[in-house]
């Protein structure tokens, strides 16, 4: 038993409600179960309840037992005075508030509809990742669509949230938000703390002094990165002394980072962090403002080609300094475009959507999703394997979102498909 399946069971009142009473006989009615609370303070809010014939207006709180009432201190929490109703699976004794009058309590145990409390205990048997695997078939194409969009949306959120952070820290500078948001995704996940020191220590505004000249951008960023400290070549030696320049004229010393700091074990050399580098350098020198060009581009396809960066002439032919490549590579691959476009443009658009309330920034974040080939991993097959057809980035991302932030977590009670399982009459399957 969970308190988030006591949630679910209280917000679409999987009980019977005729004759309901508190443990000490009193009527209850239920007009509204009230908002359910995601941040701290009771579970649920402006509920309205009839409670022996008088009408009450408040907060209602869930636990499985009553001496959870206690043992969370909400007595000593003023955020809970305001509750109104004590929803438990089991009650073990009266509850008091703050003032030290009690507060009534409701136990479910015994009028949990019998079906819903039987399919909850078929779905946490299975020993899936995905809970609802054996019945997953059963369940309408339009609860299987609200489940994506949900997750959609949840993921969305969670991205932005971050995003927010980081926006805050920068002093509400967009630009340098998505100049370093954009770094952070071009290190990936083996490099992608690095990439985000480098934007720390090499502010955007130097760079886009000298976007004009892109041996002058690389010799920024190589030499702010650490990688200029032991020339292997001419090419190198140059990049060394136009860095030692501008790092004597905007004060860069004293911030450069160290080479070690960058990770190239168990990558293949067209991904190893020079490399990356050097096409972060084009990508740079190529766009004037990245947030006003993320943010006002409409064409998808246009985003990509511009991601789509081929560094300079040195790095198609060298995998790092002083080593040459056996065929010239270098242009970034389609699949790391479509990654950068998900985890940066898309979470950029619906973070600027959120901070000036303008819906169609977020309905471009979706349409960009809808326009970008499906992830393929071994969460997606999974759901592949369960009938779902995957077509767009939409598809993927929200199915990623899905296993990892529900399934994963047993939380059947708060995905769509999980709540229309549980209420069926039958035992799915």
């Amino acid at each position: 038993m969970t308190e988030n399946f006591l949630h679910y069971v209280w917000q679409y009142q999987q009980y019977n409600f005729n004759g309901l009473k508190t443990v000490d006989g009193l009527p209850v009615k239920v007009l509204k179960t009230g908002l359910l609370n995601s941040n701290s303070g009771p579970d649920f809010s402006n509920a309205r309840l009839m409670i022996d014939k008088i009408e009450w207006v408040g907060q209602v709180e869930i636990h499985l037992q009553s001496a959870d009432w206690n043992l969370h201190k909400h007595s000593l929490d003023p955020a809970y005075d305001n509750v109104i109703l004590h929803v438990v699976w089991e009650d073990t004794g009266p509850v008091m508030r703050k003032d030290g009058t009690a507060i009534p309590t409701l136990e479910l145990k015994n009028i949990v509809h019998k079906n819903v409390l039987r399919n909850y205990h078929n779905l946490l048997r299975n020993p899936s990742d995905i809970l609802c695997e054996p019945y997953f078939d059963t369940v309408p194409d339009l609860v299987r669509f609200s489940m994506m969009d949900k997750a959609l949306a949840h993921r969305l959120r969670h991205k932005t949230a971050d995003l927010f952070v980081l926006w805050k820290k920068n002093q509400f500078d967009w630009e340098k938000t998505t100049y370093q948001w954009l770094a952070r995704n071009f290190g990936f996940k083996l490099n992608a703390d690095a990439f985000f020191r480098l934007s720390e220590v090499l502010p955007v505004k130097i760079l886009q002094k000298h976007r004009d000249s892109l041996f002058r951008t690389e010799a920024l960023i190589f030499g702010q990165a650490g990688f200029l400290d032991e020339p292997a070549d001419d090419y190198s030696k140059d990049l060394l002394a136009e860095y030692r320049f501008l790092a004597s004229k905007y004060g860069l010393h004293s911030t450069k980072m160290s080479r070690h700091e960058w990770k190239f074990l168990r990558t293949r050399p067209y991904s190893f962090p020079t490399v990356r580098l050097a096409q972060f350098a084009r990508m740079i020198s190529s766009v004037q403002g990245l947030f006003s060009f993320f943010t006002e581009t409409r064409d998808t396809a246009m985003i990509i080609q511009k991601l789509s960066v081929v560094p300079s002439e040195y790095w198609l032919e060298h995998y790092d300094f002083g080593k040459k490549n056996k065929v010239r590579s270098g242009k970034i691959g389609e699949g790391s475009v479509e990654n950068i476009v998900i985890n940066t443009v898309v979470n950029l658009l619906a973070a600027y959507s959120s901070s000036i309330d303008s819906p169609e920034h977020f309905e471009r974040a979706v349409e960009i999703l809808e326009k970008i080939r499906p992830e393929k991993n071994h969460i997606t097959e999974k759901w592949q394997n369960l009938g779902l057809k995957i077509k767009t980035g939409f598809d993927s991302q929200a199915l990623i979102e899905q296993y990892n932030g529900l399934c994963l977590r047993k939380k059947c009670v708060e995905c769509p498909v999980g709540a229309d399982l549980l209420k069926k009459q039958e035992n799915p399957g």
